[in-house]
């Protein structure tokens, strides 16, 4: 196919990059004197294929359309496809692109091509744009950790042991429960262990799943424009030892199980650690289930020093006089508060917003609001995500993303007081316009989603709904 294109001089885009040589794995770059070196011996290169070059390393991540292409290294003459062709696999050559798996130029099929390795200007004069994609970074772009990470330091150590052992790990758990403050201290524990850094991906506020490719990449600091970012993602991390956290999943699960496997399958050196309300179930992966935190089921008989002990009763206390309220330091006043950490089962996000009350409303009253509906709006920090903000925002996002039969299932349970058997739910669930088997899927998918928890404290055959769950089902039935 022979391509007509304009008559206009070649002038990269991006010319501010142009300020100085450009380095590129072994090769440099001086584009004034037109001249590429590896490892500081002059290449032979010619001039169509330094043009192409040229072009490409001007946007790096972005993909260039063949027209454009075309349009910057022949703007006066009229060539054929094949000619971009030739020149693109000369200069491919002349990289040593594939050689020892290392990555230069990807190609995006039917649209164009794009320069994946990172790229670092070695005079960096005032001025000039920063490095696009920073190295040795090792806790590029991690969120803040908490300085006192409470109950979880068991947590903490299996992750860091598995991340080990394998390369796809899923912390899995009900909303609230503390998933992503883990995977924070996590990542910041781990980062060392790896080369390239970690990276934090916050999918909590994307809608499309189609953007999920391109979260990731501003997440690893590359600059894409293009229709499918992930084709410059993986040029980009194919040879990393990177730990990458893709947190809150599960809205976006079928869109970030088919990215995961293609991460797995193009990086293998890359570790992916993600958090869910579900498992992904893509191939390697492991999960870690993570319970809430653990609080005495019986309050009699147990000293404050004992119920002070449990880790849901100690992080109450720490928000509870962070928010400004003082405790009385008795027995009967720490017993309350276990008994509300009972009722809150342990939620890390339920006793915090139970805890921040205490200071406007007092332990007591406090207590006998938990029961209530409208202790489901107490708000939280005002810097968290909308959905964060509220249980009732919390529980939202949970309830919109299940199917009509979930729904429907998830609220007839909310009749049961305590611990229910399958026999039992299935026996509440089912009627004319839900089947038995679509009732037994329903349950299934409900526990997977950690919006029913097998009971802790009686037959491992029974269910239960969380207090504060079943309180929002049953609002909604």
């Amino acid at each position: 196919m022979r391509q007509a294109v304009e008559s206009t001089p070649f002038v990269p885009d991006g010319e501010r990059a142009f300020a100085g040589r450009l380095a590129f794995g072994r090769f440099v770059l001086s584009p004034g004197e037109r001249l590429l070196s590896r490892d500081g011996v002059p290449v032979d290169i010619g001039g169509r294929s330094l043009d192409l070059l040229l072009a490409l390393v001007s946007q790096p991540g972005r993909v260039l359309s063949k027209r454009e292409l075309l349009r910057r290294v022949w703007p006066d003459v009229v060539v054929e496809d094949a000619s971009l062709r030739f020149h693109l696999a000369n200069l491919r050559k002349i990289l040593g692109d594939g050689e020892a798996g290392a990555r230069f130029i990807a190609t995006q099929v039917g649209v164009g091509y794009a320069f994946v390795a990172p790229v670092r200007s070695l005079e960096d004069p005032a001025g000039s744009p920063p490095t696009p994609w920073p190295e040795g970074q090792v806790t590029e772009r991690l969120p803040a950790r908490l300085r006192r990470l409470i109950g979880r330091q068991k947590d903490a150590r299996q992750l860091m042991d598995r991340i080990g052992e394998c390369q796809l790990l899923t912390v899995v758990g009900a909303a609230g429960v503390g998933k992503t403050t883990l995977a924070i201290e996590a990542g910041h524990a781990l980062a060392e262990r790896f080369a390239d850094g970690a990276s934090f991906v916050d999918l909590a506020a994307l809608e499309d799943a189609g953007l999920v490719s391109s979260a990731i990449a501003s997440a690893l600091g590359i600059t894409v424009q293009a229709e499918d970012p992930l084709v410059v993602v993986l040029g980009h991390i194919r040879e990393q030892q990177r730990l990458l956290i893709l947190d809150n999943c599960e809205h976006l699960i079928d869109a970030v199980s088919a990215i995961v496997e293609r991460i797995r399958e193009a990086a293998p050196k890359v570790a992916i650690l993600a958090t869910s309300r579900e498992a992904l179930r893509v191939c390697g992966e492991h999960v870690h289930w993570l319970a809430s935190l653990d609080y005495p089921n019986e309050v009699t008989g147990l000293s404050r020093e004992q119920l002070l002990a449990y880790p849901a009763v100690e992080l109450f206390v720490a928000r509870s006089s962070a928010g400004g309220s003082v405790l009385a330091d008795d027995l009967e006043t720490t017993q309350v508060i276990a008994d509300m950490c009972r009722r809150l089962d342990g939620m890390a996000l339920p006793i915090e917003l139970a805890a921040v009350r205490v200071a406007a409303h007092g332990l007591h009253a406090t207590a006998k609001l938990l029961g209530e509906r409208f202790s489901l709006a107490w708000t939280g920090r005002r810097t968290a995500l909308p959905r964060q903000q509220t249980l009732q925002a919390t529980l939202d996002w949970s309830y919109d993303l299940l199917s009509p039969h979930e729904r429907r299932t998830f609220e007839r349970l909310s009749v049961f007081l305590g611990p229910f058997s399958i026999e039992a739910a299935l026996a509440v669930v089912v009627d004319d316009d839900l089947r038995i088997d679509e009732a037994a899927a329903a349950l299934e998918d409900l526990t997977a989603k950690s919006l029913i928890s097998p009971d802790r404290w009686g037959d491992a055959k029974a269910y239960r709904l969380l207090e504060m769950t079943r309180a929002y089902a049953r609002a909604k039935l």
